[in-house]
């Protein structure tokens, strides 16, 4: 019998993914509302989610049509583009995961600051 489709690690890493693009975007979704208006917002909002699922099952094809030991992004970039796709898809994939906690705390301390005047100055935050 072969391999399962979805196990636990993958159901793991899609919870994973998921509180990790909420999260950003629900941190700065009423910021973004409060810019931009609420149909400009909106319509954005409407347009990087097509955008997205887009990419999604851009991802999902190629996938379909790599070799069975294509299983991560760096090894889909070697698949189409060789060393130089490997480095192309890595170095980002790399970068994203650095800063998605800077910007957690960044978006988090702007935000606390402003539900709770009285709690903390802005310069706590920053430092």
């Amino acid at each position: 019998m072969g391999k399962p489709f979805l196990t636990m690690e993958d159901l793991k890493m899609c919870f994973s993914l998921c509180c990790s693009v909420y999260g950003i975007g629900s941190l700065g979704m009423p910021g973004n509302f409060a810019r931009a208006g609420y149909w400009y917002a909106s319509a954005a909002l409407f347009v990087m989610a097509a955008i997205n699922i887009y990419s999604t099952v851009c991802i999902s094809k190629v996938m379909l049509e790599a070799p069975k030991h294509v299983r991560t992004f760096g090894d889909l970039g070697e698949f189409v583009l060789g060393t130089w796709g490997r480095w192309l898809v890595t170095i980002p994939h790399m970068i994203t995961c650095i800063l998605v906690p800077i910007a957690f705390l960044v978006l988090g301390g702007t935000l606390l600051t402003t539900l709770f005047p009285a709690s903390f100055e802005p310069e706590t935050w920053i430092i």
